[in-house]
């Protein structure tokens, strides 16, 4: 059994050791707080045939979410024209907008 002091440590190292591999280990990435790891992947492959325009926005969507709660409202920015139409732009622009406002 873990002590109250062991388990930041064994979060960071879940975070070395995974390698994402699939759309679930992009999921987990970003739960235990990889995000560097997690949109390194979802650059690497967003071109790949494999995953179309719909999975991209919906991952998309997952990594601009984790980006905002964790405050890093510059690099969530760069996923706004990764939505699939407009109107999911103009809702990711506002969000962004929004955050931007109330930490201002």
């Amino acid at each position: 059994m873990s002590t109250p002091e062991q388990i930041p440590q064994q979060k960071q190292k879940e975070r070395e050791k995974m390698e994402i591999t699939s759309t679930t280990t992009f999921q987990e990435s970003i739960k235990t707080g990889n995000l560097e790891e997690a949109t390194a992947w979802l650059e690497k492959v967003k071109s790949d045939p494999k995953y179309d325009e719909r999975w991209l926005d919906h991952r998309s969507r997952e990594l601009m979410k984790a980006l905002c709660d964790a405050g890093q409202l510059d690099e969530a920015e760069k996923y706004i024209d990764y939505a699939q139409n407009e109107e999911g732009r103009d809702g990711r622009r506002k969000k962004i907008e929004r955050l931007r406002n109330q930490s201002s």
